[in-house]
């Protein structure tokens, strides 16, 4: 009641469509009008919706319009009082559009059934009828008089009939509950095979194999999807037929599998072939068939099942394994060492010709012997050893000399390699022996002792001469420089006596006699500096020097530092110059002498002096250039040899040492020195030096 209270109360807006105070009694007495009225013309329109279900009453048409157009009224009541409190006028001016025009469309449609309605007869016209129809119904009475006594009859026989139909329902039913149970079971087994299909094709697709079902008579064939794409058919583009099964078999291998197919047909056996396909993109795949011939009762094969699946990997895998038994056959046979698989027990399975050429023995006399049987006696034991140590697994392959005997009993020196073939549960099942001819290397061996043996007697004599010969070098380096003391003393002697009588006779001594004592001293000086060349000549080679690691830039930097060149001569080192692992004071007096050499010889007073470094493998091959007055070709070897001097000694004060020097220090260190020159073009000393 407060809740209806509060809905009617003044608080809440009304609609301004109603224009009447906001009371409750007013308020009141307008819902309950509306809700009479809706319910008045939903109850008109049930009552001629009820009586419309007759098919034989006039005017239907009339009465559907009546019960949609009291329907409508009864909404649009009811509407009113919804939009009492909810203002859903557009709702509420439709459904009273539609009711106007239900309404309308009753107008018209009484307007124009109203000559009908007026045409009905009346009450005075139904006199007649009335009466000739009491009439009936006294007649009526009479025979429904004798319809119930037919009526009984009708029932008992009715009764009788209805028992036997009973009696025959029953039968009926108990057929019907036995038709139920077969079906019931027929739906279970028919469930049972949808689910055994369904299995059978995971497991089909598991194990990427397909299925395909041919009707021969009928000529139908199907094809799972998996059997569409091991044929190279898009999934659901495939026709399946015999044909195009035909256009993706390879060429040259169809004739085979239809003659297979056949074949299974007559017989009626098992159908098992492997062949390839071709794919669209021309890729070719190995699959392999299977499928059982089904035949009628007369015996007549009308129908085929199978399964196909892909087998290019496991077919390529065997084709190369095919291959690479072919090598190994063709390997073990034309091998050009004896080869040969024994059994467990060391019986020999297979040998190739070589062996048996080895032996001297045919392969039917060594097949189905015993190693030992050919083996010398003395190696029998180091035999067994090895048998047991690969029997017992400490050993999965051995390699040992041992003597074979040649069928005229001749000893025969061998490698023998031997490894094993075991099963999962690591038991021997075989052993591969190579069997190599070693009777050359034994030979070449003993030889090598004896070589060896000679060598140690020679290297023995070797070593006693070398102690002489450092011996003899120690005793030379000492009468060197014993002689060269010897001889360089008087002649210090002579300069100085020479000097002295000049000092003593001063002005008295004519000028030829002077210029005759400074050539006296010019011949000692040279003298000495022979003494000094020969010394430094003999001891070239025989000298030990440490190998270090020496950067040739910086060599030849300290070296021109050393030799002071003149300021007007110019000396270009190449470029990134090697490090070599060498003797340092033999490089750097190469280096030193050419250089020098260079400007000793030069016929003015400026020059260049360009070094050069190239790679020639395990050597560098260095040049040292001048731009001097250059050397004839014809005394390219003279300038080598000790003691020779282009000049007179007169003219140009040398002694013919320095490059024989250099000379011998290069070829002592395993290079080579050679000039490139001629008059006027200068000169370039190539010279090679290992890395």
């Amino acid at each position: 009641m407060t809740s209806l209270q509060n809905v009617l109360s003044a608080g809440v807006l009304i609609p301004p469509s109603h224009g009447y105070p906001w009371q409750l009694g007013l308020v009141g007495l307008q819902v309950a009008s509306e809700a009479v009225l809706t319910l008045a013309y939903y109850l008109m329109a049930a009552a001629l919706l009820y009586g419309v279900q007759r098919q034989d009453v006039p005017f239907r048409g009339l009465l559907w319009l009546f019960i949609a157009f009291t329907a409508a009224s009864g909404t649009t009541h009811g509407l009113a009082i919804w939009a009492l409190w909810f203002p859903t006028y557009g709702l509420w001016g439709g459904i009273k559009a539609f009711t106007a025009l239900l309404s309308l469309g009753v107008a018209v449609a009484v307007i124009r059934r109203m000559p009908n309605l007026l045409s009905m007869p009346g009450p005075p016209q139904l006199v007649g009828p009335h009466e000739s129809l009491s009439q009936e119904i006294a007649a009526g009475k009479v025979v429904k008089v004798n319809e119930q006594v037919l009526n009984q009859e009708l029932e008992q026989r009715v009764a009788r009939r209805t028992q036997a139909l009973t009696q025959s329902q029953a039968a009926r039913e108990q057929q019907l509950q036995k038709a139920q149970v077969v079906r019931s079971e027929l739906e279970i087994a028919l469930e049972n095979l949808q689910d055994t299909t369904e299995r059978l094709d995971i497991a089909l697709s598991a194990a990427r194999m397909g299925s395909w079902d041919w009707n021969m008579q009928q000529q139908q064939l199907y094809w799972s999807p998996k059997t569409e794409e091991i044929l190279g058919f898009a999934p659901g583009t495939a026709n399946p037929s015999y044909s195009a099964w035909a256009e993706r078999v390879h060429p040259e291998d169809l004739p085979r599998v239809e003659a297979a197919i056949a074949q299974a047909q007559q017989t009626q056996q098992i159908l098992s072939e492997d062949y390839r396909v071709v794919w669209p993109d021309q890729s070719v795949h190995w699959v392999l068939s299977q499928g059982n011939v089904i035949s009628s009762p007369e015996g007549t094969p009308y129908r085929m099942i199978g399964v196909i699946q892909e087998i290019t990997e496991s077919k390529q895998a065997e084709l190369a394994l095919k291959t690479s038994e072919s090598r190994f056959r063709a390997v073990f046979e034309q091998a050009a060492v004896g080869m040969a698989r024994l059994s467990a027990a060391g019986h020999w399975l297979q040998v190739n010709q070589t062996l048996c050429d080895l032996l001297g023995c045919t392969a039917s006399e060594l097949i189905g012997q015993s190693f030992q049987a050919v083996t010398d006696p003395a190696d029998l034991a180091q035999d067994a050893h090895y048998y047991q140590q690969l029997v017992q697994g400490k050993l999965d392959a051995c390699r040992f000399e041992k003597r074979y005997l040649h069928k005229d009993g001749t000893p025969i020196w061998t490698m023998l390699t031997v490894s094993t073939e075991r099963d999962e549960g690591g038991e021997v099942l075989a052993f591969i022996a190579v069997i190599e001819d070693i009777r050359t290397l034994k030979q070449a061996l003993t030889d090598l002792q004896i070589r060896a043996a000679e060598l140690e007697s020679v290297n023995s004599m070797l070593a006693i001469t070398t102690a002489s010969l450092k011996d003899r070098n120690a005793e030379l380096d000492q009468f060197a420089y014993v002689t060269s003391h010897d001889l360089k003393a008087p002649l210090r002697a002579i300069a100085n006596l020479s000097e002295w009588i000049e000092e003593d006779l001063g002005n008295q001594l004519p000028a030829e006699n002077q210029h005759q004592f400074s050539l006296l001293r010019q011949r000692v000086h040279r003298m000495e500096d022979l003494i000094n060349g020969l010394l430094e000549y003999s001891r070239v080679g025989r000298q030990e020097q440490p190998v270090e690691a020496v950067a040739v830039d910086q060599l030849l930097a300290e070296t021109i530092d050393l030799l002071s060149p003149p300021e007007a001569f110019t000396i270009t080192v190449a470029a990134e110059m090697p490090t070599l692992t060498t003797h340092r004071i033999a490089l750097s007096q190469v280096f030193a002498n050419l250089i020098s050499n260079a400007i000793k010889h030069r016929d003015r007073d400026d020059g260049q002096i360009q070094i050069t470094a190239q790679d020639q493998g395990s050597l560098i091959e260095f040049a040292v250039m001048d731009d001097g007055p250059g050397i004839d070709p014809k005394y390219h070897d003279k300038v080598f040899t000790i003691f020779q001097t282009l000049k007179a000694r007169d003219e140009f004060e040398s002694t013919g040492i320095g490059l024989s020097v250099v000379k011998k220090i290069v070829e002592s260190e395993g290079g080579t020195i050679w000039l490139k020159s001629s008059v006027g073009q200068g000169a370039a000393f190539h010279f090679t030096w290992p890395k």
